[in-house]
């Protein structure tokens, strides 16, 4: 209990010692002991009062060697704060103003990381995930040789891997809701973005699935032919690329259904064929006939 208490006493000095040296340089005008205060605030972990404090006093010192220390501690204040999305922008403007820096390199590695903390889980909005990918491959074409490309690399497969379920599941969207059209689409696509995906095989039935409802079921005659040729496509390009999957058994089923419903579709055809051609020559003699009576 006594421990407690004595710990409860510190951090109360020490805040209201932080609180006094940060009032101390909100009343001084001297900004070489506010850039002092400022880092010790930084030192301890006061973030945001050293960043008030930076701000305040950031373009007193352009030009001067200072300014790349509160650049980069303005920069790494908000990572410690988590703003990612100030800390990734700042960061990187430091990389860039200051490439001769030896912090340059750490910096554009920690604005990517910036992005990558910024990205959501795969079920919101993925703009911060293509940002952090782009500024994860920036660094490595900048850095090749850096230690961090490794874990870079890493965070990028990590990241693709959230696209990948993003899409995924949008299109499994469609599929429940009986969108096969738009399924059948955005599978395709899936695939097709993403070829090493470990979804791809589970995506490829899906597309298969989804063309031989669509072609079966929900389609009129002028449609059904195509629709159905791209089931059968889309049963050789599954057959093809999986031969040994866990689907097979079921990509079979659908395959024989949609050949099934090809002959059905045949049948049709060739009775509207003859009907129209029966239709045809009925029209023929009924023309055929009105001339002759306005001859006569």
């Amino acid at each position: 209990m006594f421990k407690k208490f004595s710990l409860a006493i510190v951090l109360a000095l020490a805040l209201s010692s932080c609180n006094q040296r940060y009032n101390q340089a909100m009343k001084s005008s001297d900004k070489d002991e506010i850039f002092t205060i400022a880092n010790e605030l930084f030192e301890k972990g006061k973030y945001d009062l050293a960043l008030e404090l930076y701000n305040r006093i950031s373009t007193s010192f352009v030009g001067t060697e200072k300014a790349a220390d509160i650049a980069y501690n303005i920069a790494s204040a908000n990572y410690n704060d988590k703003n990612y999305r100030l800390s990734g922008h700042m960061y990187k403007n430091f990389a860039g103003t200051y490439p001769l820096d030896s912090r340059a390199e750490e910096a554009l590695y920690l604005s990517a990381f910036s992005y990558y903390n910024d990205s959501p889980k795969y079920d919101l909005d993925q703009t911060s995930t293509y940002s952090a990918i782009d500024e994860l491959q920036n660094f490595i074409n900048t850095y090749p040789e850096s230690s961090h490309v490794t874990q870079a690399n890493a965070y990028i497969d990590e990241l693709r891997g959230k696209l990948e379920k993003k899409a995924f599941e949008i299109a499994r969207v469609y599929y429940k809701t009986m969108k096969y059209k738009a399924a059948g689409v955005a599978f395709d696509n899936m695939a097709d973005d993403f070829p090493d995906s470990k979804f791809r095989e589970e995506a490829m039935i899906y597309s298969l699935r989804s063309k031989a409802e669509l072609a079966i079921n929900f389609s009129r005659l002028e449609s059904k032919e195509l629709r159905l040729q791209e089931a059968s496509t889309q049963y050789k390009l599954f057959s093809k690329l999986y031969p040994e999957s866990k689907f097979k058994a079921e990509a079979e089923k659908i395959s024989g259904n949609v050949n099934k419903a090809v002959e059905d579709f045949n049948k049709i055809k060739a009775e509207v064929d003859l009907a129209k051609e029966a239709q045809k020559l009925k029209d023929k003699q009924v023309q055929y006939n009105l001339e002759n009576q306005s001859v006569n």
